[in-house]
């Protein structure tokens, strides 16, 4: 008799796992509705979740890239990606933030508004794409044809919901991170009290029908996956919320979900690295303790986030950390030497953008040589 071979699991690792950290969309409803009804709760928890995930996600893929031994070879063979445009990036920035006023006369916050602008365009293109990874993600594990048509649309599906649609509510509900760019000079807020009367009513039909468009088309595949559907499912719930819920509570659905799964992908991927190079390499083996399963790696970006969020936050903000500075007043003797405000203002967004280029080094799975190493690195575990 034939043997016959066990079907592949369609979950990255498990259905709790991938429950608790792929679908964190669908979860993050119960604590937003839950502390929605008292005082300071939704803010405090946001604080937590910054504290824990914001910079661990900021670092996540580019610990893949330096610390573990599996990219070694990956990383000189695409030095111009993994270290010439990280350091162009780092000489630009902090090149612009540090020009003498007769380059650069803009003042401190004149130059947070125009990286703060670069950074809300991209940012909003990088959410649509990671959520298309992770659709990508799942295809694979379903063993999907990569050539369908389907995919075509998974990709308009998660720039148009998971990009245009959220970014559209963060304008028109005068979202921190709009603040601190100059896109209200541009298009002026007298115009947002149509727009969002607008979005109450176009947001819902976009996305309910663009959805709907997946769910169908999914469901007539030959290899259906439940995690897939269930991932649309979360992406689509800011979308959906973002007009008619506090601007607090769709942060927490919309930027936690993100910061979840660029940690959990990072500390996986590192916890499945089996090469050998930490054995010839003092710095590999170092990181290796850390990396030996999920959750040391979890712990150890956790701590970088903890640690370096409050410096990062304060100074990117000028003093502001939500409505509670007092937590932050220690820095205050800091922050009155405006060399230290510049520094971390420029450490601030060369790390964001870097984290840009990196999460495309890492999972950029057109090209050959990273899918040689990064899908054993995601795959390994599963199945």
């Amino acid at each position: 008799m034939a043997e016959t071979k066990e079907p592949q699991s369609p979950w990255l690792r498990s259905p709790a796992w991938d429950g608790l950290w792929m679908l964190s969309g669908l979860w993050l409803l119960l604590p937003v509705l839950g502390f929605s009804s008292k005082p300071g709760a939704l803010e405090n928890f946001l604080i937590f979740s910054s504290l824990l995930l914001w910079l661990s996600h900021r670092f996540g893929t580019t610990f893949a890239a330096f610390c573990t031994g599996a990219y070694r070879d990956l990383v000189n063979l695409q030095r111009t990606r993994f270290l010439v445009v990280p350091a162009g990036i780092i000489l630009l920035v902090f090149g612009f933030v540090f020009a003498p006023k007769a380059l650069n006369p803009l003042d401190d916050w004149g130059k947070i508004q125009l990286l703060g602008t670069i950074f809300f365009l991209y940012n909003t293109y990088h959410f649509g794409v990671q959520h298309y990874g992770v659709l990508s993600i799942y295809r694979g594990r379903r063993g999907q044809d990569p050539r369908s048509k389907l995919k075509i649309y998974e990709k308009i599906l998660c720039l148009s919901i998971g990009g245009v649609v959220v970014a559209f509510a963060q304008i028109c509900h005068g979202a921190e991170v709009v603040n601190d760019s100059l896109l209200y000079r541009l298009i002026g807020r007298e115009s947002l009290g149509s727009a969002f009367a607008i979005g109450k009513v176009a947001a819902p039909i976009v996305v309910l029908s663009m959805a709907g468009i997946f769910f169908i088309w999914e469901a007539r595949d030959l290899n259906p996956s439940l995690p897939k559907i269930l991932y649309v499912v979360a992406m689509s719930l800011p979308g959906l919320l973002a007009y008619f819920i506090e601007p607090l509570s769709f942060l927490i659905l919309w930027g936690v979900q993100h910061w979840m799964v660029s940690v959990a992908l990072a500390a996986h991927m590192a916890e499945n690295d089996t090469s050998e190079v930490s054995k010839l390499s003092h710095w590999y083996r170092f990181w290796g303790w850390f990396s030996k399963n999920f959750w040391t790696t979890i712990l150890a970006l956790f701590s970088i986030s903890i640690l370096f969020t409050p410096l990062f936050e304060y100074s990117v903000h000028l003093k502001k950390f939500s409505s509670r500075p007092e937590l932050l007043s220690f820095l205050e003797p800091f922050l009155a030497n405006e060399t230290f405000v510049q520094f971390f203002i420029g450490l601030s967004f060369a790390t964001v953008f870097i984290h840009f280029c990196m999460d495309r080094a890492i999972f950029r799975f057109s090209n050959a040589d990273v899918r040689k190493v990064s899908i054993p690195l995601l795959f390994k575990r599963a199945g």
